[in-house]
Formats: C-alpha cells, sequence, structure tokens
C-alpha cells in the first residue's frame, strides 16, 4: 500500500510540473503575441512619422511644380533655383534675418550663398546652380549681380499642391522611391469634430531621394499614372497659403493677395500696394 501511495505522488508532482511548463509556453505565447502587436504598431507609427517628415521636405519642391526628370542632372535650372528660393522662404526663422530692397522691385535681399545652401539640401552636390534671374516663376526672383545676391518680392502667393504619400515607400539602395500625390491646396475638406479628410490628388508623381551623409535629396522626378495604395485619411489640413517673404510662414497663415492700383491725379501717377484678404 505504501508503495502505491508513493507513485500517486509521484503522478501529482509530474502533473503539477507539466501544468507549470504549459502555463510558462501559454505566458510566452501571449508575451510574443504582445510583442509582435507592438513591433507592427511601432512600425506603423514609424513609417508614419517617416512619410510626414518626407512630405514637410518635399513641401517646397512640390509647391513650385517642376517638370519631370529622369535624373536631376536634366532637370530645368530655373525649376530648382525656384525650387531652392521656395525652400529658404519656407524657413520663417531665417526670412526674418533679411533686409529690404528697395528699387524697381522692393523685396528682401537674400545673399546668393544662403540660396545656394538651400539648393544643397535639396538637390546635393551632383548639379550646380545656375544663379538668374526667373521672371516666369513661383516666385518671380531677380538676381543681382553686383551684390551677388537675390531680391525676392514682397508677395503673398497661394501654393498650387501640397505632397501627400501614397502606398509603401520602395527602397533600393541608398534610395527611396516615393508615390507623391499632388494636392491642390484649397480642396481640403472639413469632417467630423474639426478634422480634415484630403481630397484625391490631381496627379501623381513617382520622387526618388538619394541618401547622402546628410539625409537625403532629390534626384528624379518622374509622372506616375495612380496610387500604389491609399492611405488614410489625415487630420490637419495644410497650411492654406504658401509663405510669404513679407510675412514667415505659420500654421494658419491668412490668404492675401497683393494687387498694384494706378491712379492719376493732376498728370502725375502714383501706384499704391493695395491688399486683400481672403
Amino acid at each position: 500500500m505504501a508503495k502505491k501511495h508513493k507513485t500517486h505522488k509521484g503522478r501529482r508532482t509530474g502533473a503539477f510540473f507539466l501544468g507549470l511548463v504549459l502555463l510558462l509556453f501559454a505566458a510566452f505565447g501571449v508575451y510574443e503575441a504582445a510583442r509582435i502587436a507592438a513591433d507592427k504598431i511601432t512600425a506603423a507609427r514609424t513609417g508614419s512619422v517617416r512619410n510626414a517628415e518626407y512630405e514637410e521636405f518635399l513641401k517646397p519642391f512640390v509647391v513650385v511644380d517642376p517638370a519631370p526628370f529622369d535624373d536631376v542632372s536634366g532637370a530645368e535650372p530655373t525649376d530648382l533655383l525656384d525650387a531652392a528660393v521656395s525652400a529658404l522662404i519656407y524657413d520663417s526663422d531665417k526670412m526674418n534675418t533679411y533686409e529690404v530692397f528697395e528699387g524697381e522691385v522692393t523685396g528682401l535681399l537674400v545673399p546668393q550663398a544662403d540660396v545656394e545652401a538651400y539648393f544643397v539640401r535639396l538637390f546635393g552636390t551632383e548639379v550646380q546652380m545656375q544663379h538668374q534671374s526667373v521672371s516666369d516663376s513661383f516666385y518671380n526672383v531677380i538676381y543681382n549681380s553686383e551684390r551677388q545676391a537675390y531680391i525676392i518680392p514682397i508677395t503673398s502667393v497661394d501654393p498650387l499642391y501640397t505632397p501627400k504619400i501614397y502606398g509603401d515607400v520602395e527602397k533600393t539602395g541608398s534610395s527611396v522611391t516615393l508615390n507623391v500625390g499632388y494636392i491642390i491646396g484649397s480642396e481640403w475638406a472639413q469632417i467630423e469634430r474639426g478634422n480634415y479628410t484630403a481630397p484625391e490628388p490631381a496627379k501623381y508623381m513617382k520622387i526618388t531621394l538619394r541618401e547622402d551623409a546628410d539625409g537625403y535629396h532629390i534626384g528624379s522626378l518622374r509622372s506616375s499614372d495612380a496610387a500604389d495604395t491609399a492611405e488614410p485619411a489625415r487630420t490637419t489640413a495644410p497650411s492654406p497659403t504658401a509663405p510669404s517673404p513679407a510675412e514667415p510662414v505659420t500654421e494658419a497663415p491668412a490668404a492675401t493677395t497683393a494687387q498694384t492700383v494706378t491712379e492719376t491725379t493732376g498728370g502725375e501717377t502714383t501706384d499704391e500696394a493695395e491688399e486683400t484678404t481672403a
């Protein structure tokens, strides 16, 4: 009888350890499931943050709507110049440091070295900047060779497009390719609780960024037929206007346009600046 009692005791001990092992495996499984879910959430958040960084980087480039190019070395020089000026204007802290130049055109006097620095930020060192006036550009900048500076007219402009990244980021070697929707700035729609939803992009472009020691720069701009994958609606709308040299960018600047009104009094002609706020 004593021997039988010992067998039952051994079985109970074995069952206890077996149950403990199963419990540990179950706990490990729950932990692994939680870890995988957390990793997926972190990856999604990381991707969302990275896309937001890409969009912020591309904003001054997309707003001037450059013509497509297979390689930045073959891009239209005036488009690249205009984008570099745009990037500088989006830096409100920098714009507050420039003096006002008064001449045939009144504007901010910006040293060419500063424009060159923003040019390199956007396009790297693979292509050299060509200093020139661009009268039919987004900002209509004027180059003053004597002062080695640019005159950026003081005016407000409405951005034609803002960038929105769709689908997955394609990474090849040291380059990433983004499928970018060009959204018309005035077409963001407000939904419940003050949130906003992005409209369908007017067009899509494939933008390749090449990584370098300082981060990345724009390497190519190609047309794209449609988005690869639809993105969830964004909850905040972009600024309704592009930043103005006169009034550096804020979260929601007023949409203004500057007009010149010509009046003739007693044979004399005077020009007055009239500003209209939307």
